[in-house]
């Protein structure tokens, strides 16, 4: 049950959006540097399984400390303590974490084609698809999302600009902007109707576990029909045995936390399409983060382009996405 108490200003939902959208950058340029560095393997996608499978596992078990020490104070004050009899809020939170043990996987995979910059923008494509729930469930109204949805598709599709070309590879458009956004869109409508019957971290906890699960499965089962079995345990195995990448993905895994619980938290009141393009201020994020840690480490993201004119361009089109959030600041549900 939602809280009756008054609320302070930064926990309105467009608040949280934007602090969940600060996690949200940094948890996802820590998935690419790992993709690109730790989890390496002559298979791409067995590669990824093996970073599905310890990741969401880690996840999992640093969750039930992230969330004593986190959960009330800075995810959702409604939260008192772990549920595991709300048959409602297990039921959403195996299908959400069904899907998106399939979205992470094809956004993981697709994190091998490009740089942190580009593939938080073509996340941004998770909007679209959302948009059409909220509009057909009246809970915004057509007119009101229709140039704030605009602006976010013209400047995501500016944002991953190359130079004549999208800067990442048909495989990588395919895996992130179509397969991962379009299971995140059906992933995106369930959580928000197990949140609105539970909380934020322990609608989180359950996601997890159930995607950490399925992942599993997904992962073993694949791997052994596509002959990859042994080298997705080889892989896999590789990361379990070493201390500081165990380390590396937990404190991945404690932004993880603080970004999607935060984002379940601001859907509990928010349409799903507003909520979502107030986190694609995420995709500002991603360029400092991108420009100076290529800086710090050369090719720690794989190879990005140093053009001018380029990346002009993908601040043209991040500017496109300040004014959709600043359009959606008003918005309120129908």
């Amino acid at each position: 049950m939602q809280s009756t108490k008054s609320k302070p200003l930064w926990r309105s939902p467009f608040t949280i959006s934007l602090i969940a959208a600060v996690f949200t950058a940094v948890y996802k340029a820590m998935d690419n540097i790992t993709v690109h560095n730790l989890f390496k393997a002559d298979d791409g996608l067995t590669a990824a399984f093996a970073y599905l499978v310890v990741g969401a596992w880690t996840g999992v078990v640093f969750s039930l400390l992230f969330a004593l020490i986190f959960g009330k104070r800075l995810v959702d004050p409604d939260f008192n303590g772990f549920i595991v009899k709300n048959s409602f809020m297990q039921s959403q939170a195996f299908i959400s974490g069904l899907i998106s043990a399939g979205s992470t996987l094809f956004l993981l995979w697709g994190n091998q084609f490009g740089d942190p910059s580009v593939l938080i923008s073509l996340g941004s494509g998770v909007i679209l698809y959302t948009a059409f729930y909220d509009v057909a469930t009246k809970q915004i109204e057509f007119a009101k999302i229709l140039l704030p949805l605009l602006l976010v598709f013209v400047g995501s599709l500016l944002a991953t600009y190359g130079g004549g070309s999208l800067y990442v590879s048909l495989a990588g458009i395919l895996l992130v902007l179509i397969l991962s956004n379009g299971l995140s869109a059906f992933s995106e409508i369930v959580e928000q109707r197990g949140v609105r019957k539970s909380d934020g971290v322990n609608f989180f906890f359950w996601r997890f576990f159930w995607l950490a699960f399925t992942g599993t499965i997904l992962a073993f089962v694949i791997s052994f029909g596509r002959g990859y079995l042994d080298e997705f345990l080889s892989t896999a195995g590789n990361a379990i045995q070493n201390p500081l990448i165990l380390l590396w993905i937990a404190f991945t895994m404690l932004f993880v936390f603080l970004g999607i619980g935060m984002k379940l938290n601001a859907k509990k009141e928010g349409a799903i399409s507003i909520v979502l393009i107030t986190l694609s201020a995420q995709l500002i994020l991603g360029y400092p983060i991108t420009i100076v840690g290529n800086l710090l480490r050369p090719g720690v993201f794989g190879a990005i382009p140093l053009d001018y004119g380029i990346w002009g361009i993908r601040i043209l089109g991040a500017a496109l996405i300040i004014m959709a959030i600043y359009k959606t600041r008003s918005k309120r549900s129908a």
